[in-house]
């Protein structure tokens, strides 16, 4: 995750972080995370079954 700012027509870098470090910036406010917390470990497979009352495109 990199936060750039554009200064004079060119983009400099004010913060870079990647997971498992923690992203801090303070323009234009304050925030810090991890990026790792924002990934979706738990993202659905797209074999699963539709959800009950659901119907199948082919259905």
């Amino acid at each position: 995750m990199a936060l750039f700012k554009l200064t004079e027509g060119e983009y400099a870098p004010l913060s870079a972080a990647a997971a498992g470090s923690t992203f801090t910036m303070s323009e234009p406010f304050a925030f810090a995370v991890d990026p790792a917390d924002l990934l979706d470990e738990e993202a659905p497979e797209e074999d699963k079954e539709a959800p009950e009352g659901q119907a199948d495109a082919e259905s």
